[in-house]
This record gives C-alpha cells, sequence and structure tokens, in this order.
C-alpha cells in the first residue's frame, strides 16, 4: 500500500509539472533586417501594439506608414495574436528623402519623446512628416510585398521546449521571429526562443 501510494504521487508530481510546462505564458516578438543594398524600408501601421516603443500608443496610432523602428514587442506581455501581417516596401534612403522634403528634424523628435518640445517644434516635426506621408503614398501598389507571421503555431511547436539559459522563468518564454529581407525580394524567417528577460520598456 505504502508503495502504491509514492508511485501514485510520483506520477501526480510529473503530471503536474508537465501541465505547468505546457501552461506556460508565451510572450512573442520580432526583428526585421533588411539588406536592401542602402534603401530604407518602410511598413503599414498595421502592427499589433508594440510596448518596447518610446512613443505613446495613440501617437503611434495616427500614423499611417512606420519609418522609424523595426522591431516590436507585443504588448501586453503574454498576448499571442493569431496573426502579425507585416506590409512592406522598399523605400528611398534617408538622404534622399531629405532631399525632397529637407533635413530631417532630429532634434525635434528628441524633445517630444522627451517632453519638453515647444508647440513651434511640435508644428514643424508634424508638417514634416506630413509630407513624408504624402510621399510614400506614391510608393505603387505593386511594390508591397507581405508576410503573414502566425504565433499559435510557434506556440505549439515549442509547447515542449525549455529555453536554455537564464532569465526570468516565472515571465514564462518568448517567441522571438527573426525576419531578413533579401534585394531579390525574397525573405527568410527564423525563431528563437528565450527566457522572458526583465522587463526592457524601449528598444528599437
Amino acid at each position: 500500500m505504502k508503495k502504491k501510494l509514492i508511485l501514485t504521487g510520483s506520477t501526480m508530481i510529473l503530471t503536474l509539472s508537465g501541465c505547468s510546462s505546457a501552461a506556460m505564458k508565451n510572450s512573442i516578438s520580432f526583428q526585421i533586417y533588411d539588406h536592401l543594398k542602402g534603401q530604407d524600408v518602410i511598413y503599414k501601421n498595421n502592427w499589433p501594439e508594440c510596448g518596447n516603443l518610446t512613443m505613446t500608443p495613440d501617437a503611434i496610432k495616427k500614423q499611417k506608414y512606420i519609418t522609424t523602428y523595426s522591431s516590436c514587442k507585443v504588448s501586453p506581455e503574454g498576448y499571442v495574436p493569431q496573426q502579425i501581417i507585416i506590409e512592406y516596401a522598399p523605400w528611398l534612403t534617408m538622404e534622399q528623402v531629405e532631399k525632397i522634403l529637407g533635413e530631417y528634424p532630429q532634434q525635434v523628435l528628441s524633445d517630444i519623446v522627451l517632453g519638453f518640445a515647444t508647440e513651434k517644434e511640435k508644428n514643424v516635426f508634424k508638417i514634416w512628416n506630413m509630407k513624408q506621408q504624402e510621399l510614400i503614398e506614391k510608393i505603387p501598389a505593386t511594390a508591397w510585398k507581405r508576410i503573414v507571421l502566425t504565433p499559435p503555431k510557434e506556440v505549439e511547436k515549442y509547447k515542449d521546449q525549455v529555453p536554455e539559459g537564464s532569465g526570468n522563468r516565472s515571465r514564462g518564454k518568448n517567441i522571438h521571429y527573426i525576419i531578413s529581407l533579401q534585394p531579390d525580394g525574397s525573405y527568410s524567417i527564423e525563431t528563437k526562443l528565450y527566457w522572458t528577460e526583465p522587463y526592457q520598456k524601449n528598444w528599437n
């Protein structure tokens, strides 16, 4: 009788341990690298909310296109979207953009992010950004390319795998997509499994 109880207890421990691993929280992030020989890349603003950006979610929503960042830590932590759609197109270099629109107001943007920009500075940035968005509108529809990520498939793929190395295990796993864009229009996708690291609010 004693042996039986010990075996049953061991089975229960193993089962609970397995359930705990399968039910572990998953977070999603992605980073895009382009290899387009000097050309920048722009994206349509249909990404999920990204918790790693310095701009507020409301400010990001007002932009039709993404031109200043290429990474996303999906927010809130632990949220797994059914799909992530990335639509992108090759773009001009910053030098070409500034030749058409004038110098990029980087200092003004820094002041806005830090919270002490004047109304005049905010207006300067708004006008420059509007002109850039109008320029992007002229990109032909055929130039846009589309990538679709399906995070639930990756969650299923990694459900029984334990990340290597150290990290905050109580906060679960992080599934990270690495997307590489090539000059010929092709792309490759690699996924990595990490422990969710101590939260780093802003990273681009």
